[in-house]
C-alpha cells in the first residue's frame, strides 16, 4: 500500500534540522482545557506533501493521506508530582495516518501513533498562556507511554515533559503567537464561536530552512478546546558553500484538521505494563 512509508521519511526529513538547534519556547498545542472522565474528541483530515523536483520529467511529487486524530480524557488520580500530591488526569493521544480501502483506514508501520500520559490538571491553563511572563515550554507529565504502529512493543517514554510538534501533529504554538480575533469556526462537528491563534516561525541552518506556518482555532465549548487547524511546512534547500539567498524550495506539507465528533464513553486502548 502507497503512502505511509513516505510519510514516516518524510517528517524525519523536513523536521530534523528543528532539533538540532535552538528554537523559540514551543507550547503543546493540544490541550486547552480538560473535560469530564470518559469524554473523547475525534478530528478528521488531510495531509498533503509536495516535493519540489525541478529536474525531472515527471513533474513534482505530489502525495495525499487521510488522518484522524483521537483525545481521549480517561481516569483522574491523585499522583506524586514535584514531590507535592497533585491531581492528575490521564489521557490517550491516537493519530492514523493512511488511505481509504473499502471505507476504512489503512495505515502501514508507522502510520499509527499513540500516547497515554498522566498529565497534573493545573498545567493545562488554556488561553492563560499568552499571559504567563516566562512561556511554558511544552506539556509536564507525570510518567507516559507510546506505542508506534499496531501491535507494537509499548514503551516508557522518557523524563517529565510531552511535546506533540512535529510527530504527533504538525500545529506549532510557541512564543511567537498571538490571538488574532474571534470567529464562528464551522467544522463537521458543529458551529463554535472561536478564537483564532496565528504563529508563523523559521528554523534554519547551513544547508536548509524550515517556515512553519500555523492556524488554529479555540473554544471552550469543544473538549480539550481544539475546533480546526492548518498548518503550512515549507522546507528551502541550498549547498553549505551558497549564501543565504540560494534558498529554494524543496517541499511543502499542508495539514488541515477539524473536530468531527465527541462522545462520552472513552476507554483505553493501550495495554501499558
Amino acid at each position: 500500500m502507497q503512502g505511509v512509508f513516505p510519510i514516516v521519511a518524510g517528517l524525519t526529513i523536513v523536521f530534523g534540522s528543528l532539533f538540532a538547534q535552538p528554537a523559540s519556547v514551543q507550547a503543546q498545542p493540544l490541550l486547552w482545557n480538560l473535560p469530564e472522565s470518559g469524554t473523547w474528541v475525534r478530528y478528521t483530515g488531510e495531509y498533503r506533501q509536495v516535493t519540489v523536483r525541478p529536474e525531472s520529467s515527471e513533474g513534482d511529487l505530489s502525495l495525499q493521506w487521510q488522518r484522524v486524530l483521537e483525545i481521549r480524557c480517561l481516569d483522574r488520580e491523585t499522583a506524586d508530582w514535584k514531590g507535592e500530591q497533585t491531581a492528575c488526569v490521564w489521557l490517550e493521544i491516537e493519530q492514523t495516518t493512511g488511505q481509504q480501502v473499502d471505507g476504512q483506514l489503512e495505515a502501514g508501520p508507522g502510520g499509527t501513533r499513540m500516547y497515554k500520559i498522566l498529565v497534573p490538571e493545573s498545567v493545562v491553563i488554556g488561553k492563560e498562556y499568552f499571559n504567563l511572563d516566562v512561556p511554558r515550554a511544552y506539556l509536564p507529565i507525570v510518567k507516559g507511554w507510546r506505542q508506534i504502529g499496531d501491535g507494537a512493543e509499548v514503551e516508557e517514554l522518557q523524563g517529565h515533559v510531552f511535546q506533540p510538534f512535529p510527530l504527533v501533529t504538525q500545529l506549532l504554538i510557541n512564543d511567537s503567537a498571538s490571538i488574532s480575533g474571534q470567529e464562528s469556526a464551522q467544522v463537521v462537528a458543529g458551529s463554535f464561536q472561536s478564537d483564532k491563534i496565528e504563529n508563523t516561525d523559521s528554523f534554519e541552518d547551513s544547508d536548509s530552512r524550515t517556515t512553519v506556518t500555523s492556524n488554529l482555532w479555540v473554544s471552550d465549548d469543544v473538549p480539550f478546546g481544539m475546533v480546526k487547524w492548518t498548518s503550512r511546512i515549507v522546507r528551502e534547500r541550498k549547498t553549505l558553500i551558497d549564501s543565504r539567498d540560494a534558498f529554494k524550495k524543496h517541499s511543502e506539507i499542508n495539514v488541515q484538521m477539524q473536530a468531527a465528533q465527541t462522545g462520552n464513553d472513552a476507554v483505553s486502548k493501550m495495554n501499558t505494563p
